[in-house]
């Protein structure tokens, strides 16, 4: 019985020893797992601008003949709006009431635009993923005798990249126009 007894009294000696090592390696596992470290993560971001450009800024009807009722039709393309401020304050592409077409030869000769150069604003493209959602182009068909809107972006719409293509000019001819070479500048502006 004695070789029994010590048999017994090895087993459990060992069972101790493992149970003191489990319970020795679990502690310091729960030591490391308690202790943490922070870091604190900084991103800027800077506003960027709010930009217009034109693609095409030499566009050309073409000749007419004088003496006759008609029209003169070209598209405007590739005008190219960007907002990158950041704010999804919405934006306006415009333009505004255009100056008489004037004679480059003789200032004196000019044809009032009010009612002989009206627009429908083209085809609306995002770039760069930019979302459509609340962006659109202004009324078909307007003569640009006042402010007219070319794309518009609601509140918070509009952050990113859109180009507009297709833009219908359509000249209107009057049969009692002079001859002459003229000129017009039509002015975009996004705000």
């Amino acid at each position: 019985m004695t070789r029994q007894k010590l048999l017994i009294e090895e087993v459990f000696a060992v069972i101790i020893l493992v149970f003191t090592v489990l319970m020795v390696y679990g502690s310091f596992e729960v030591s490391r797992a308690a202790n943490t470290a922070n870091s604190e993560l900084y991103q800027n971001i800077t506003a960027g601008s709010l930009d217009i450009a034109a693609q095409n800024t030499n566009i050309s009807f073409g000749d007419l003949a004088a003496g006759y009722s008609q029209n003169s039709v070209i598209n405007m393309n590739n005008v190219l709006v960007t907002d990158y401020r950041g704010t999804g304050a919405g934006w306006s592409a415009t333009t505004g009431s255009i100056e008489n077409y004037v004679d480059v030869n003789d200032s004196n000769r000019q044809i009032t635009l009010s009612n002989a150069l009206r627009w429908s604003p083209g085809d609306i493209t995002n770039l760069n993923g930019s979302s459509l959602t609340g962006v659109t182009a202004g009324t078909d068909d307007v003569y640009l005798n006042a402010t007219r809107n070319l794309m518009v972006a609601t509140a918070s719409n509009g952050t990113g990249a859109y180009r507009i293509s297709n833009t219908v000019l359509n000249f209107t001819q009057d049969p009692t126009y002079e001859t002459g070479n003229y000129s017009a500048t039509l002015t975009m502006t996004v705000s």
